[in-house]
């Protein structure tokens, strides 16, 4: 760090500051919400104090320190790109929880030359005493993120227990009341549900899916009424079917078992580990259910033979399933049926005749769009094969070029990452045969030191690149000639190929499909309906608008 002159009057000299980034996390934890405004002040302080300039600010705002994909890589890449010295945090458990992320991180920033600095723990890491100390704040810090597991893992056993939801909150058909100390009485009142007026919509729309009405038509039926969720948004499928599936409006409470030897959470995920796994318990809830157990019962048959039929998103019926998209609103477009009645009035279905906007279909929030299925495979064919001149004139251009094995994004993204990693499991064993020569006298001590040094060096500069790699994605990573084969076999095989297989390879090629209905530009231009299929090196398109003037 550079230190402060003290120079005589009238003198020249001037001091320069050390450029530093500020780092801000918010824990997801109530009791570490240590508010931006604090953090900030205290790395300002220390700024001041220390001769330091924090010449940038990132704040990752209600994030977990377990997770590995936060904005501290983006503090790194700050240092890396020689703008600033180092890292400033209030505390040193702000910098990350994760025993892995920690080393990682710390790995990668100290590879760039940079250094950690906390604002509250005089902790000099330019020191081995000050690694030391910093090394035991972070050990901690690992130690009150599994106390607080702990904890909530206890509280929700307990709320279970007492016939309450694992956590708090507004329930589609009930008012909340909340546990809260009322002084005058001296009494403490108990959270409990109390059913209220929109109950009664719930218990008819488990008796119409019970009776044969499907998921889809009661979602609908829902957004045309004007019936809202808990957050004030209008219902998706996805949404209604897992609140009616979870039994809560009939009296149950529904979780995931502790002792459930399923994988656990991904800590980036924002998926809870019982979401991922299909074993549930149902246990009675304390509140009054809304719905009979007839009902319920009734509903429970009609949705698990709903289940065990063969669905069209299981196994797609068309390539373009999963792939199509609404230029109005960005979102999904699925596959929707037809009709028509021909010779003799005899009607004639048409199963996926075209593709709709399912927001449009679901809850009316979206204008929509329509466009047939032929119309959308074939703007897809012709853009495919648009994409396969456009690459072939790029390699003829390049002179000599190396015939290489090429492979997807993913597959080039996974070999780089096992070649780190077998090179990491490399160096550890060398440094297991230097310490094992070391203490067998066959190499003198001084020579064990140097070659430490060297593969300590390496190991670092390793883990700091695979951090690095693992922060790229498949798109970053695209390239048009990494599509070329799947491409070319598109064309070629279109017709023979089967239709799960050719919607695998579609996925893998495009990004999505975005389809535009006729509308009126803002000049007054009239434009024609288009579909647009965008490839995964290309950047998406824009939309009109849920509610754009067709």
């Amino acid at each position: 760090m550079t230190q402060t002159l003290d120079r005589a009057k009238g003198s020249r000299i001037i001091t320069k500051r050390e450029p530093f980034v500020g780092y801000i996390r918010v824990s997801t934890y109530y009791e570490e919400k240590i508010s931006p405004e604090i953090q900030r002040s205290s790395i300002s302080a220390w700024a001041e104090r220390n001769n330091a300039e924090i010449v940038d600010w990132i704040e990752d705002l209600d994030v977990s320190g377990r997770k590995m994909k936060r904005k501290i890589s983006t503090a790194i890449k700050v240092v890396e790109d020689r703008v600033a010295r180092g890292v400033a945090v209030w505390r040193y458990s702000r910098f990350g929880r994760s025993r892995h992320a920690n080393a990682v991180y710390l790995a990668k920033l100290e590879a760039a030359g940079g250094r950690l600095a906390s604002a509250t723990e005089a902790a000099d890491t330019r020191t081995a005493f000050g690694r030391l100390q910093m090394g035991m704040a972070f050990k901690f810090a690992e130690y009150e993120s599994d106390r607080i597991g702990e904890q909530w893992a206890e509280t929700r056993e307990h709320r279970r227990a007492a016939g309450l939801p694992a956590t708090g909150g507004k329930r589609w058909g009930y008012i909340w009341h909340r546990r809260q100390l009322d002084e005058d009485a001296g009494v403490i009142h108990r959270e409990w549900y109390e059913p209220d007026d929109v109950g009664r919509v719930v218990t008819r729309l488990y008796e119409r899916v019970a009776d044969g009405e499907s998921m889809g038509s009661v979602t609908q039926w829902c957004g045309v009424n004007g019936y809202l969720g808990t957050r004030g948004k209008p219902w998706l499928q996805s949404g209604l079917t897992r609140y009616m599936d979870s039994g809560w409006a009939a009296g149950w409470i529904r979780y995931h078992p502790d002792d459930c030897d399923c994988p656990p959470k991904d800590p980036d995920s924002n998926r809870s580990r019982g979401m991922n796994c299909p074993n549930r318990i149902w246990v009675p809830g304390a509140h009054e259910p809304i719905v009979p157990e007839d009902v319920w019962e009734a509903y429970k048959e009609k949705r698990e033979r709903a289940r065990n039929t063969p669905s069209g998103n299981r196994k797609p019926a068309y390539a373009l399933s999963g792939n199509m998209r609404c230029g109005r609103c960005g979102g999904t477009a699925s596959a929707a049926g037809g009709s028509t009645y021909g010779a003799g009035k005899v009607l004639i279905r048409k199963p996926g005749y075209m593709f709709r906007c399912s927001a449009m279909k679901d809850n009316g929030t979206c204008d929509g769009v329509y466009v047939l299925r032929s119309v959308a495979e074939d703007a897809v064919k012709k853009r495919l094969r648009e994409w396969s001149a456009m690459i072939e004139a790029e390699a003829a251009t390049i002179p000599q070029q190396r015939t290489e094995a090429v492979g997807t994004p993913r597959e080039r993204l996974d070999a780089a990452r096992d070649q780190l990693r077998a090179r990491l499991k490399e160096i550890e064993q060398q440094l297991d045969r230097q310490t094992d020569l070391l203490t067998r006298g066959v190499i003198p001590e001084d020579s064990y030191k140097r070659e430490r040094e060297r593969l300590t060096k390496d190991q670092t500069g390793v883990t700091a690149e695979l951090a690095q790699l693992d922060q790229r994605t498949e798109e970053e990573e695209a390239r048009p000639a990494d599509y070329q084969p799947i491409i070319h076999g598109l064309i070629e095989r279109w017709d023979i190929t089967p239709v799960e297989t050719r919607r695998a390879l579609l996925r893998s090629v495009l990004r999505g499909v975005w389809a535009y209905p006729k509308y009126t530009a803002p000049d007054g231009t009239e434009v024609a309906a288009r579909v647009v299929p965008v490839a995964m090196w290309e950047d998406a398109p824009q939309l009109l608008g849920p509610r754009a003037n067709a």
